[in-house]
């Protein structure tokens, strides 16, 4: 009787562990899982914190050179330019950086003003499907079927020295890649029978590809797949040359281009993936290269530059500026003689006292990054600030906003 009933307690314990085991283990599981939920409920407030500009981490999702809204302005106007002086560490990460943005801007979309879910009424379709879509606070280009898009500019071939720069966004932990590429075409005008005769891309999130005429010239990989967030593909282009960028990397370097003479300039986008992961552009810029340092100063007496950039709102020195400045620092070591004013300008955006602290700022910045950095003695550098008062082009379209959003060096 004992022995039996021992038995009986036995199984007893033993179906209270199984049941206690499998609860524990359920209750595990679910842990498991809310943690998990968590963790990319977490991944994905930091990206869309990034497009919002709220993680400043990334000098890459910024706008290029734009003053922000008039509260961003009067927050940040107030710092001097010695505080706002680019560091080190973020310059030294474009030491092998070169491209200069062109002075003259042909075209320039920040889709501020475009309505969401509408075809952006600054381009042209010549396939697929695109709308205006935000992310964040931010608007974008979506494209959820693959195609192509160019910007509506005037009719000719590509002026002899340009270059072409457009934000685009990769979501990444594990999510389908997209295919970014910059076309070139034959003819302005799909229907007139234009040919794709060149191409510069990027899929995976790591793999470039350029293809000029038909030729494969370069497909050269980056180190890493890009992390979440925005990030910019440019190129810099002459009649003969051609240099293509994604972030501060340079992907391709093409000294010599025969018969390469494109009419058109186009945008090829094509998603992957679901509708939580969305294939978005922005912040499109196409401008025309002018003389250098050099030229403009012996005919003008001054030096007109959009290649110096700014944290939206700041007085922040953004490193894709580093070439510009270390050409101004030998300009000026190579004439120990010459003195100059730098000079900042705003566009009409904005409160009008925000815009002129804020480009006075700006002036301090480049002076403060030239004294320190290029060895230039402070006694030859004076600054000002102008805001809104001296534009170069009209404050009514973006590309009028664009130039007069610039660094001017005059001659003392």
């Amino acid at each position: 009787m004992r022995r039996c009933l021992s038995l009986l307690l036995v199984a007893v314990l033993a179906i209270t562990l199984l049941a206690f085991s499998g609860t524990a283990q359920a209750q595990f599981g679910s842990l498991k899982d809310k943690v998990k939920r968590k963790a990319n409920e977490k991944v994905d407030k930091k990206l869309d914190d990034a497009l919002d500009g709220k993680d400043n981490k990334s000098s890459d999702d910024k706008e290029k050179g734009k003053e922000g809204s008039e509260k961003s302005g009067q927050e940040k106007a107030s710092s001097t330019g010695k505080e706002a002086a680019a560091s080190p560490a973020e310059m030294s990460l474009y030491t092998k950086y070169d491209f200069i943005p062109g002075d003259k801007v042909i075209f320039f979309d920040d889709l501020a003003r475009e309505e969401t879910g509408e075809f952006p009424s600054r381009w042209k379709l010549d396939v697929g499907v695109f709308e205006v879509a935000k992310l964040g606070d931010r608007p974008w280009i979506m494209c959820t079927n693959r195609g192509v898009i160019r910007p509506k500019v005037a009719p000719g071939p590509l002026p002899p020295k340009y270059t072409f720069e457009l934000d685009f966004y990769v979501k990444g932990q594990g999510h389908a890649t997209h295919s970014f590429f910059i076309y070139w075409y034959d003819s302005k005008d799909r229907s007139a029978g234009s040919n794709n005769v060149g191409q510069f891309g990027i899929i995976q999130d790591y793999r470039t590809f350029l293809d000029i005429k038909g030729s494969h010239l370069a497909n050269k990989a980056l180190d890493n797949k890009l992390s979440p967030g925005v990030h910019t593909m440019r190129v810099m282009a002459t009649t003969t040359s051609l240099k293509c960028y994604i972030d501060n990397v340079r992907m391709a370097n093409v000294p010599a281009v025969e018969g390469f003479t494109p009419n058109a300039i186009a945008v090829f986008m094509d998603p992957q993936g679901k509708a939580d992961n969305p294939q978005l552009i922005g912040n499109i810029r196409y401008a025309e290269g002018g003389k250098t340092l050099r030229e403009q100063l012996d005919e003008a007496g001054r030096i007109v530059t959009h290649g110096i950039l700014f944290a939206s709102g700041s007085a922040v020195i953004r490193g894709e500026s580093y070439k510009t400045l270390a050409d101004i620092g030998k300009l000026l070591t190579d004439s120990p003689d010459l003195r100059l004013s730098i000079e900042g300008h705003t566009d009409s955006d904005g409160a009008d006292a925000s815009n002129l602290t804020l480009s006075k700022n700006r002036a301090e910045s480049v002076k403060a990054y030239l004294v320190e950095n290029a060895t230039v003695d402070a006694g030859r550098l004076e600054t000002k600030g102008w805001g809104k008062t001296k534009p170069i082009d009209k404050n009514t379209t973006p590309e009028g906003k664009a130039n007069n959003r610039r660094v001017e060096l005059v001659k003392l």
